[in-house]
């Protein structure tokens, strides 16, 4: 009867190590993929992705003119965010 509890009890030690040392492995392994190098803008390329914001936003307010009320402040107030959040992306590309 003791041979049998040991055995069983060292069994049951060895199952749960395993099974704890199988997720930790997963967990620990390096990352296979790694994130491309960035290409930096150059003067003119910032530049004219500038203008071209800047073009958007005038385009959008000029949809936005063909509206009344509410609905022309919220067009409004729409394309100044965006133009606002796409030079902040701009600002933030190396």
């Amino acid at each position: 009867m003791k041979t049998i509890l040991s055995l069983t009890a060292a069994s049951l030690i060895a199952l749960s190590a395993s099974a704890f040392a199988a997720p930790q492995a997963a967990t620990t392994a390096p990352a296979a993929t790694t994130a491309p190098p960035v290409a930096h803008m150059t003067h003119a390329e910032r530049k004219a992705a500038k203008k071209q914001i800047e073009a958007d936003e005038k385009m959008a307010m000029a949809e936005c003119k063909k509206m009344k009320g509410a609905e022309e402040k919220a067009c409004k107030k729409d394309a100044r965010a965006k133009e606002k959040a796409a030079k902040a992306e701009l600002k933030a590309k190396p």
